[in-house]
C-alpha cells in the first residue's frame, strides 16, 4: 500500500464541513490511475474506473474528521467553539491544537483548570482556546467565525505494525477504497467502480446521499472504522469480539446484503485473508445507513477497519488490517459481473 500518501492524508486537516484541502490532494494523487474523476457541489471526490460498464459498484469511505469550529471570542482574546461531530469534550482539556484559517495555521492550547477537569457535566461550551493574544480585537484579526480546529498530534509507528494518529476515522477507510480501486484496475477489473471519498459523515452524512443519488449504483461497499474490544474497559458482547491485526470486520446487520457478505467471506477464505464479524442489528452509524435508502434502495455491505480509541487524539489501527482490507475488496471487485445475484430469495 502507498503508506506515504496515507500519512499525507492523516496529516491534512479535514474537519466535517471543511474537507476540500484534502480532497484536492486525493484528486491529484489518483488522477493518473483513474478513467474519470467526478466532483459535486457538496465536496465529494469520486474516482472511477470503467465508467461505461452497466454494473456499478459504489465504494464510500468518508474523508471528514471530528473537530471544533470557532463560534466567537472572549474580551481577553480566547476563542469559543462548538463541535463538528461526536467529540469527547474531556479529551480536549489542556491539549495543544491547530487553528486552521484562510491565511495560515496557528497553534493554540485548550484551557484546562482544576475545576474544569473535575466537572462531571463538561460540555463543549465550557472550552476556550488560548492562541496567545490578549484582546478580542487581536483574535478577530487572526481567526474568523467558522474556522476549524484539530488536535495538534503526530503519526507514530508503534510495535507490531500498529499505527497511532488523529483521524484514522475515517482516513483509513477512504485510503482503503482508493487503494482497492487502484489494485482492482491493476488486476484487470471489468466492472464500473466508483470510489467516493465522501464528506460530512460525522455531521449529516450529506456526502453519502449525494454520491448514491447521483451514481445510482448496482450495489455499494462502505468502508469505515469499528471499535475493537481488545483493550481494558470495552465489552466483548456489545457487538462482538474484534481485535487489531486479525483482519477486516464484516458487519452482520439487518441492512447488509447477505449475498455480498457471503461473497466477501468466500474470497477471504480463498485468499487466506483473516476476517472478523460484528453485529449491528439496526443502524450501523456509517454512510451505509444513508446509501441503503437512496434512490429505489441500494444493496450494501460494510467492511470495517478495527480501531482502538476512536474519536480521540490517538486512534490506533494495524497496518496489516489496512492491507488485508484492500486485498479483499479489490478481489471482490474483480470477481463481480452481471451474473452476480443480489436477491436473497434466489
Amino acid at each position: 500500500m502507498d503508506k506515504q500518501f496515507f500519512y499525507e492524508m492523516l496529516k491534512t486537516d479535514s474537519v466535517s464541513g471543511d474537507e476540500i484541502k484534502l480532497q484536492k490532494k486525493v484528486l491529484k494523487h489518483y488522477q493518473p490511475i483513474t478513467d474519470q474523476q467526478l466532483t459535486d457541489e457538496t465536496g465529494n471526490v469520486i474516482n472511477v474506473i470503467n465508467p461505461n460498464s452497466p454494473i456499478k459498484v459504489l465504494m464510500s469511505g468518508h474523508i471528514d474528521e471530528i473537530g471544533l469550529v470557532v463560534t466567537g471570542y472572549t474580551a481577553d482574546g480566547f476563542l469559543k467553539v462548538t463541535n463538528a461531530g461526536g467529540i469527547y469534550v474531556s479529551s480536549y482539556l489542556g491539549h495543544q491544537v491547530v487553528v486552521h484559517t484562510v491565511n495560515k495555521d496557528m497553534y493554540g492550547v485548550v484551557v484546562c483548570t482544576r475545576s474544569l477537569s473535575k466537572k462531571s457535566d463538561l460540555a463543549v461550551g465550557d472550552l476556550s482556546i488560548d492562541i496567545g493574544v490578549s484582546s478580542k480585537q487581536q483574535a478577530e484579526e487572526l481567526v474568523k467565525i467558522g474556522d476549524t480546529i484539530t488536535f495538534d498530534t503526530h503519526i507514530r509507528e508503534m510495535q507490531d505494525g500498529k499505527i497511532s494518529a488523529r483521524a484514522i476515522d475515517d482516513r483509513g477507510g477512504a485510503f482503503i477504497i482508493l487503494e482497492a480501486l487502484k489494485k482492482a484496475k491493476e488486476k484487470g477489473c471489468q466492472i464500473g467502480v466508483y470510489a467516493s471519498t465522501s464528506v460530512g459523515e460525522e455531521t449529516t452524512m450529506r456526502g453519502a446521499y449525494f454520491a448514491a443519488a447521483r451514481i445510482n449504483p448496482t450495489m455499494a461497499i462502505i468502508v469505515d472504522v469499528t471499535y475493537t474490544s481488545d483493550y481494558p474497559g470495552v465489552n466483548d458482547y456489545d457487538s462482538g469480539h474484534v481485535e487489531l491485526g486479525k483482519g477486516p470486520v464484516l458487519c452482520c446487520s439487518s441492512i447488509v446484503n447477505k449475498k455480498m457478505n457471503q461473497k466477501l467471506k468466500e474470497i477471504a477464505q480463498e485468499l487466506k485473508i483473516p476476517y472478523q464479524i460484528e453485529t449491528f442489528v439496526g443502524r450501523t452509524g456509517t454512510d451505509a445507513d444513508k446509501i441503503h435508502l437512496a434512490n429505489q434502495g441500494i444493496p450494501v455491505c460494510l467492511v470495517s477497519l478495527p480501531l482502538r480509541y476512536m474519536h480521540t487524539p490517538s486512534e490506533t489501527c494495524h497496518e496489516e488490517d489496512i492491507q488485508n482490507s484492500i486485498d479483499l475488496i479489490a478481489e471482490f471487485l474483480c470477481q463481480i459481473d452481471e451474473r452476480f445475484d443480489l436477491n436473497p430469495f434466489s
